[in-house]
């Protein structure tokens, strides 16, 4: 069964984001396996503290 491994800025998401970000990777990742809409996955969403980033070539500062 895939697992999915996705690291995101903590705090970067709102609930409702995380359950699309999930719900849009299962179905790709369903897609692509030619697999039925209910075969399991598992998505890991990892937050990682914020001053623990860098975006192209600075360090990623999360908007209040």
């Amino acid at each position: 069964m895939p697992i999915a491994k996705v690291y995101v800025p903590e705090g970067a998401l709102t609930r409702e984001q995380r359950r699309k970000l999930i719900e849009g990777i299962h179905a790709a990742i369903v897609t692509v396996r030619k697999a039925p809409p209910d075969a399991p996955t598992y998505v890991l969403i990892s937050e990682i503290s914020a001053v623990g980033w860098g975006f192209t070539g600075k360090v990623y500062e999360p908007r209040p």
